[in-house]
């Protein structure tokens, strides 16, 4: 008989969020989501930068790590992994972008996550692949699905 080991891992997987908006700066609103999303303990934000194209495409990096430490701490927000948005990233993410325009990339932990491959690992599992499907496509799957019923019936 195998002992079973218990995994507590202190990070869980992390999603990277491309969000564009319009303007030379990040929308406060945006910002106040991922704050807010962070202070419930609903996700931890692990790095966060800011990308814009001025009128005339000059680009703007902001690496907001090193500001949000003092900006965030009061909210429980703590930017912690330095450099996971990597410079390939940051061109990957505002290659399409247009003047005028810019993307806001963070990198994004599910906190309950963690607790899920904590779970998979003690029981001998190893996730392999995963895949995310966008909010507005399921949206709209589901429309077809039930359009597809009622047409259906």
């Amino acid at each position: 008989m195998t002992a079973q080991t218990e995994h507590h891992f202190t990070y869980g997987p992390i999603d990277v969020y491309v969000v564009e908006f319009e303007g030379d700066g990040l929308s406060p609103g945006v910002l106040d989501a991922l704050l807010e999303l962070s202070a419930s303990g609903t996700v931890r934000v692990v790095d966060l930068v800011v990308v814009t194209r001025s009128a005339d495409g000059t680009v703007q990096v902001t690496e907001l790590r090193e500001h949000a430490a003092t900006a965030t701490s009061g909210i429980g927000m703590e930017l912690e992994i330095e450099g996971l948005i990597g410079d390939d990233d940051i061109a990957e993410s505002i290659a399409n972008v247009a003047p005028g325009f810019g993307v806001a990339i963070a990198a994004i932990e599910m906190r309950w996550a963690t607790t899920l491959a904590s779970r998979l690992a003690d029981a001998s599992g190893r996730v392999v692949r995963t895949e995310r499907v966008s909010a507005p496509l399921v949206e709209e799957l589901v429309a077809i699905a039930a359009a597809t019923e009622q047409e259906g019936a």
